[in-house]
């Protein structure tokens, strides 16, 4: 009877799994389908087109303004943006040129420069402006943080932040498993994963490496799965030192392709002017790191936390490790323990065993302590006496 049982459960798996391959050769043979309506020579065609649109738009037209330079993100490009038209609408309302920063990104594995690499690209892009005011995207954004946070002088004056992942995405996770097929992986996924090295060496500055220069951060926070971002989420997207605003509708790109959609981007950029603000989102997070007396990075795992919920039940959802490869060009591997969702009665003991004694148990999860949607919080084990 267990026999047939099991039979009948891989029997039960083998026909999900090769129902969702019909499904996923259908989207292929889809795409492929509209990627074959127009002809190669007129596929061609258009995209010279474009590229000499994009071409005559980088032309100094307005020397003596400030130009607004858009930086793409991961897996981004000039074509991140609006069409031409529309950009070219963009600079004759505000009678300022529009340059792009672009560089090396993919979707998957390959030799892509980590973003301590890019930050110098753009400081040697930034080189000869006087002052300009910068749109990130995604990616971008962590970009522009890294560069301000190794470069006191610099030529930004405004920064307006769009839908980027200040406290990284589950997505980095999914793409670097992807990208671990190649030797390299993917250095940019590794640093844009929840709980990275890079993103807690980043965020460890709270926002000094912004000082001096006006600075908003948008985001999408729709009321339904077809009106949100579902590659950053809020908690991560909000920016606990700065200006904050959202939009209820759209998905990861649409601030990008709504530049003239939105005028608080434009008034921002003009002015400096900030529109009605966000609330900060509800949802609260815990980054967590351990060190012993001598001051030692102490390994984890998600087996170190227990989790009870008010009734103290045990809650083993929610509790994940990272990071497996390296996610900081300069800082050693680190991991962090990541708490997910911590509700306001919610109890975690921390417990690390050395041998068979165990060290010092500290209970943390106090709500009150958690003034933004992501908490870094280190803590000391003390080995016993």
């Amino acid at each position: 009877m267990v026999e047939m049982l099991s039979k009948s459960k891989n029997n039960a798996m083998i026909a999900v799994m090769w129902l969702n391959m019909r499904y996923l050769f259908i989207i292929l043979v889809g795409l492929l389908i509209s990627g074959c309506a127009k002809t190669s020579v007129q596929a061609t065609d258009e995209l010279w087109e474009q590229w000499q649109a994009i071409d005559d738009l980088i032309q100094a037209d307005y020397p003596d303004a400030p130009p607004v330079i858009l930086v793409n993100g991961w897996n981004g490009s000039e074509f991140t943006w609006p069409d031409v038209k529309t950009l070219h609408r963009v600079e004759d309302q505000m009678q300022r040129d529009i340059y792009f920063f672009t560089y090396r990104t993919g979707l998957l594995g390959g030799p892509f420069p980590p973003i301590e690499v890019l930050e110098e690209k753009l400081g040697q892009y930034l080189l000869p402006f006087k002052q300009v005011d910068v749109i990130a995207h995604s990616m971008g954004g962590l970009i522009v943080r890294q560069y301000l946070s190794h470069h006191s002088e610099h030529p930004i004056r405004r920064l307006l932040f769009l839908s980027t992942p200040h406290f990284g995405t589950n997505a980095a996770s999914l793409l670097e498993s992807l990208a671990s097929v190649s030797a390299e992986g993917n250095l940019q996924a590794d640093e844009m994963q929840v709980g990275s090295d890079f993103l807690w060496q980043l965020n460890l500055q709270e926002g000094q490496e912004m000082q001096g220069i006006e600075v908003l951060n948008a985001y999408v926070d729709g009321d339904s799965i077809l009106n949100r971002d579902l590659v950053v989420s809020s908690s991560s997207a909000w920016l606990p030192w700065a200006a904050n605003v959202s939009v209820n509708t759209g998905d990861h790109h649409a601030l990008t392709l709504g530049l003239m959609k939105y005028d608080f981007i434009l008034t921002f950029l003009s002015s400096g002017a900030l529109p009605d603000l966000a609330s900060m989102p509800k949802r609260r997070d815990l980054w967590l790191r351990v060190r012993d007396g001598k001051g030692k990075s102490v390994p984890l795992t998600a087996n170190t936390l227990r989790r009870l919920n008010a009734r103290l039940q045990p809650k083993r959802h929610g509790i994940s490790v990272c990071c497996e490869r390296p996610s900081s060009l300069y800082d050693s591997l680190r991991k962090s323990l990541v708490v997910n969702d911590i509700q306001p009665k919610d109890v975690l003991w921390l417990t690390q065993r050395n041998g068979r004694k165990p060290l010092t148990v500290k209970k943390t999860g106090n709500m009150e302590k958690y003034r933004q949607p992501v908490t870094l919080q280190e803590l000391l084990f003390q080995a016993p006496k």
